[in-house]
């Protein structure tokens, strides 16, 4: 149980410059989400918080989204073992809600870049070979954590004199 949700903790926020971090309400929210969607053993947060005199010495910018506390680098670990792909971390992301989102070598970026203040309010990108413009990171997978959809159908029992019939039932 961390002191900010139950899996996530101010301390691995912080800036290893100056040691401050403040995380988002919303950051953290929507990590709960992935953690929970991606049903995740751990999600490390590999960079936080980062203040304006050490983001760019590791490639960011002095006004950048973790220079803002509403962004972080992260990498998932499975619950059978292993980590997601940058890849399958960005998709999950995506669905959550998360408005900033940056495919990294071994990691993934995602921030609220959409829903809180920042200058521009969406960013999907591959800071691997740095093209900015992706249009969705939706592939279809199926991930531990989701519900069933409800488009799936109902599951449903009747007796008709003493005989039970069960069987599932969709909308056509």
């Amino acid at each position: 149980m961390g002191d900010l949700s139950a899996h996530f903790s101010t301390s691995e926020f912080k800036c290893p410059c100056c040691g401050k971090a403040a995380p988002s309400k919303l950051l953290i929210q929507r990590l709960e989400k992935l953690f929970t969607l991606m049903d995740a053993k751990t999600i490390i947060i590999t960079s936080g918080y980062r203040c304006p005199s050490y983001s760019p010495k590791v490639g960011g910018s002095t006004k950048d989204a973790h220079t803002c506390n509403i962004a972080a680098d992260i990498i998932v670990n499975k619950k059978s073992g292993g980590t997601y792909t940058a890849e399958d971390i960005a998709e999950a992301a995506e669905r959550v809600g998360f408005g900033g989102i940056g495919l990294m070598n071994r990691a993934c970026h995602v921030d609220n870049r959409d829903s809180e203040s920042y200058v521009n309010n969406h960013w999907f990108g591959d800071e691997r070979d740095g093209r900015n413009f992706i249009k969705t990171f939706q592939r279809g997978t199926k991930f531990a954590g989701e519900t069933p959809s409800t488009d799936s159908g109902v599951t449903i029992s009747l007796t008709i004199n003493g005989t039970t019939y069960t069987g599932t039932v969709k909308k056509v």
